[in-house]
């Protein structure tokens, strides 16, 4: 993220709730670019750097899940989805493509902000990556590295591995994990979700280093991201 105002592109269709939108976050000091369809979203990603999007899921041309995935090729910026539908299977379904936080219509363009504001702040760490075990997370580009050989993980994957090497001292329990990485109070019955990430996490680190990190599970704690002793 930029040290100076934060750039914004709202993409929705609405052109009232845009133009609302725009006006909140320009009085709040950031820099704000508006557009209606998908295809000028791609065009203003490509045109110039961007901090975050806010993202409408339904657009006249695109659906904003499969847009957040065209948007990626052109930006690692954040992505707060605007739904009109508010389910868990909507939440995770935008997760999974790649957005960052979700809101469901009508909202408050307080809140709004303050989701923002949030997701800014995470979005510009201290370190710009950290490593432990071989393992390499690189917060500004969102890449993992095993050796220096990218790790293919979801957005999903990603910030969930994320989360627990960021807390890498501790124990990170499992309502924490839904709390932070899926942006959801609760998942209903999250276990068989989180436990099928984190299977799919250790397939992914357990090919190419299957003896220095360690993707662990505390029976009724939570998970930890930890180095193996060498022997």
């Amino acid at each position: 993220m930029s040290t100076d105002a934060p750039r914004i592109l709202v993409v929705d269709d609405e052109e009232q709730l845009r133009s609302l939108i725009s006006y909140a976050l320009s009085s709040a000091g950031m820099t704000v670019t508006s557009v209606g369809t998908g295809e000028e979203a791609i065009a203003a990603v490509s045109e110039e750097p961007i901090d975050l999007v806010v993202l409408d899921v339904l657009l006249p041309d695109a659906n904003g899940f499969e847009l957040c995935g065209q948007l990626r090729r052109h930006t690692k910026a954040p992505v707060v989805f605007l739904t009109v539908r508010s389910d868990q299977s909507d939440v995770i379904k935008g997760l999974e493509a790649g957005g960052d936080d979700y809101l469901a219509k009508p909202f408050s363009v307080e809140e709004l902000l303050l989701r923002i504001n949030a997701i800014l702040r995470r979005a510009a760490p201290a370190e710009e990556e950290l490593s432990i075990g071989g393992l390499t997370i690189k917060l500004d580009s969102h890449e993992a590295l095993v050796d220096r050989t990218p790790l293919e993980l979801t957005p999903l994957e990603f910030r969930f591995l994320r989360y627990l090497v960021v807390n890498r001292q501790r124990v990170v329990s499992v309502q924490e994990l839904v709390e932070e990485v899926w942006k959801v109070p609760d998942l209903g019955a999250h276990d068989p979700i989180v436990k099928s990430t984190v299977y799919r996490i250790r397939q992914k680190l357990g090919s190419p280093l299957p003896e220095t990190i360690e993707l662990r599970n505390v029976r009724g704690v939570g998970y930890q991201v930890r180095a193996r002793p060498s022997s």
